[in-house]
């Protein structure tokens, strides 16, 4: 259990930008890249893997209850992030280090992506007592396999993942 615990405090650890966002305008028309944490919650791939998992109607019905609870709890949290994001690249300082506003907005950024990692694990283990253990068992699996998809190698700084 608490190996499972982790890996999935792994899968939310890094933020999910390549794998849940596609540019669909051109950079040079202004337009800003979706942020983050935009990105879909464990529940919400249980629903969208419904057949899959082979979900019946009422445990369909109780995830989406969950992930309902789930984005009216996230909204000011994601709202707040969205209004600390810079409106261009970071101002950085004559040496390349970033200013002391942009570390300040940097810490709280990060406590409110570790408030969405807690509701999203909360909704999670929610969710999983829903489940059969088979279908936990497949859950496991589903989403080890959409972490490579939240960004590359370990930490998401572009090495490769551990052990390779």
């Amino acid at each position: 259990m608490k190996r499972h615990l982790i890996m999935l405090g792994l899968l939310f650890a890094v933020p999910a930008v390549a794998g849940s966002t596609t540019p669909t305008q051109d950079a040079s028309q202004g337009a800003r890249r979706p942020p983050p944490f935009e990105r879909k919650s464990p529940v919400q791939v249980l629903i969208d893997h419904r057949q899959d998992l082979a979900l019946t109607d009422a445990q369909a019905s109780s995830l989406t209850q969950i992930q309902t609870a789930l984005d009216a709890k996230n909204a000011p949290v994601k709202q707040s992030l969205e209004a600390l994001r810079p409106p261009a690249p970071p101002d950085r300082g004559p040496q390349g280090t970033p200013s002391a506003q942009d570390q300040a907005r940097h810490e709280q950024a990060r406590g409110l992506f570790e408030q969405l990692r807690a509701n999203d694990m909360a909704a999670y283990q929610q969710a999983e007592q829903v489940l059969t253990d088979a279908q936990k068992t497949q859950v496991r699996t589903l989403l080890e396999a959409e972490r490579p998809a939240h960004g590359p190698g370990h930490g998401g700084r572009g090495g490769p993942p551990r052990g390779e």
